[in-house]
């Protein structure tokens, strides 16, 4: 499974603290000149002077409280990036851990995702599962059956569930299974829709 592009948020942070030197370079700049030009006219200029200063003052301290909560949005960023990654971790765990068969297929039943599960039942490595079409590895004589039931299950939200034959890893042994599918939307896919697969295999129990 992919992983989503991250957040700069160092960038972020040094945006803010170079706001922050400006900040001080501006007005360290401003006080200079206030005092030399109260320097050359003490008297003249005073009251002119003094309103300069309060509204550098108030500025500063503007500019300051928007640099200080710029770092606070920043560290909230930063927590929930640090929050979403675990739950990323997590979900991925749920799906790569589960003890169940899953795969994430294109419409077309290429293979886009498959667990531990799902590669211990086809046999295959995931490497030899990723990009390969689920329907190759259905016997020949039983893929109209397998596209015809695959056709029902693109309906975005329905779970559609049929009998499927698989043959494993040397295309001599075959695999009873039953498939749960179900479509969705999945524009990272790089398609409009993906299939959902769970795949269970029926052993001679479950037949009777």
């Amino acid at each position: 499974m992919g992983v989503e592009p991250k957040l700069d948020l160092s960038a972020f942070a040094d945006f803010a603290d170079a706001l922050q030197d400006q900040r001080v370079r501006s007005e360290q700049l401003v006080r200079r000149a206030l005092n030399r030009v109260g320097d050359h006219y003490p008297d003249r200029f005073r009251d002119e002077l003094n309103d300069v200063s309060r509204a550098v003052d108030g500025h500063a301290r503007n500019v300051g409280a928007r640099v200080e909560e710029l770092h606070s949005q920043n560290d909230a960023l930063f927590a929930a990036r640090v929050e979403l990654e675990e739950s990323y971790i997590q979900f991925c765990n749920f799906f790569e851990l589960a003890p169940m068969a899953y795969v994430v297929t294109a419409p077309d039943t290429r293979v886009l995702h498959a667990n531990q599960a799902a590669c211990a039942l086809l046999g295959r490595r995931r490497n030899g599962l990723a990009g390969r079409l689920l329907i190759s590895c259905v016997p020949l004589e039983d893929r109209d059956a397998f596209r015809a039931a695959l056709v029902r299950s693109t309906e975005p939200g329905m779970v559609s569930e049929w009998p499927a034959t698989l043959l494993s890893i040397n295309g001599e042994a075959k695999i009873i299974c039953r498939m749960r599918v179900r479509a969705v939307a999945a524009p990272g896919a790089g398609s409009s829709r993906a299939l959902y697969w769970n795949i269970t295999e029926e052993t001679d129990e479950d037949l009777f």
